[in-house]
């Protein structure tokens, strides 16, 4: 999936300046094999100012050997002597970056060749940017399939209003995950970097309310595969944290819209979509839920606690949450395929 055009390769006013502009950062931890073709990936990339920073959160597999047998002066390695938790890694991360601008990278995801030359482009056309976001295919481990990036029909390639951005995102009309953002490390940092308190949904956390800032970068085209499994971190959350960090995270997007947007019609805008966003996202979470064995009682139960948030959905997330009443190999029969059909539209 990850090929773009090709493009000629230009020196540009940020180009000539010194160190790296971009800090490619990957939080790692017991991860070696996937760590590598990650890694791989990044040394790829066509545009050179680059430093790749991986954080290793004290893994006792092949992780530190491996790193010490990549000779490669763009590499730089920060090893933590004791496990510090993943989001705080994450912040590990930020603040050792020493680029202008960060892409946090999961040891899980990959970049395509062309994504920093893509996003730097229009850096250079806008150096004041906090943050340009790209596309991202979403790898569904579960069901071995990939879901193409779901591209916009509004926005081309360049440099919008931000809130323009954000839109098309909390309406399902882009798909973004954190390792196709890059971000100014300065504006990150100072806003407390990666938020603690949202154990789900940190990566939207840190990077959708950037966009309200200003004029951000959009690059049109699928620069990333996120790898979606139940093999992770977050994916031993309860049922409840999963469904209140997501409406957290709507309330955090709606109260920096306050504070940054004049127009109190936009603000109500971003405020029903972000609900709108989340509830849709719920019902994803409701349905994982199901297919990983959770009962229809205990299902049931959730979304009466949360029918506050899940009532903003959108009628499709309704019809969900009713298919989710059916017998479990009756869902996964109609999981596998809706992927199956997706990708073969791709």
């Amino acid at each position: 999936m990850l090929q773009l055009r090709e493009s000629p390769s230009r020196i540009t006013p940020v180009d000539q300046q010194v160190g790296p502009l971009v800090t490619i950062a990957i939080p790692t931890f017991n991860r070696a094999s996937l760590l590598r073709d990650c890694i791989d990936r990044v040394l790829a990339q066509t545009y050179p100012r680059f430093e790749l920073l991986v954080c290793d959160n004290a893994s006792d597999d092949d992780t530190e050997q491996m790193l010490a047998g990549i000779d490669d002066d763009r590499l730089r390695v920060v090893r933590h002597q004791t496990n510090i938790g993943l989001l705080p890694n994450w912040n590990s991360c930020v603040e050792h970056a020493r680029g202008e601008y960060v892409v946090i990278l999961p040891d899980d995801d990959v970049i395509a060749p062309k994504f920093l030359e893509r996003c730097v482009a229009l850096i250079n056309q806008h150096p004041n940017l906090e943050v340009v976001v790209a596309l991202s295919d979403v790898e569904l481990k579960e069901f071995a399939t990939t879901v193409p990036a779901q591209a916009s029909r509004a926005l081309a390639t360049g440099v919008h209003d931000g809130i323009d951005v954000l839109m098309e995102f909390l309406r399902g009309h882009i798909t973004v995950t954190m390792c196709s953002v890059v971000m100014r490390t300065a504006m990150l940092r100072e806003h407390g970097g990666i938020p603690q308190n949202f154990p789900h949904t940190a990566d939207v956390a840190a990077w959708a309310p950037l966009l309200l800032f200003g004029q951000a970068g959009f690059v049109n085209e699928t620069c990333a595969s996120f790898t979606h499994h139940n093999d992770s971190e977050t994916g031993r959350l309860s049922l409840d944290q999963l469904l209140e960090d997501g409406w957290k995270v709507a309330d955090l997007i709606a109260s920096v819209a306050e504070q940054r947007v004049p127009d109190q019609a936009k603000v109500e805008q971003v405020r029903a979509n972000a609900q709108r966003c989340f509830a849709r996202r719920g019902m994803v979470v409701l349905s994982d839920h199901r297919r990983n064995g959770c009962g229809v009682g205990d299902l049931l139960n959730a979304a009466w606690r949360f029918r506050g948030h899940l009532r903003h959905g959108d009628p499709a997330s309704v019809a969900r949450l009713a298919l989710l009443l059916l017998p479990r190999r009756v869902i996964d029969q109609l999981h596998r395929l809706k992927h199956a059909v997706a990708a073969r539209s791709a």
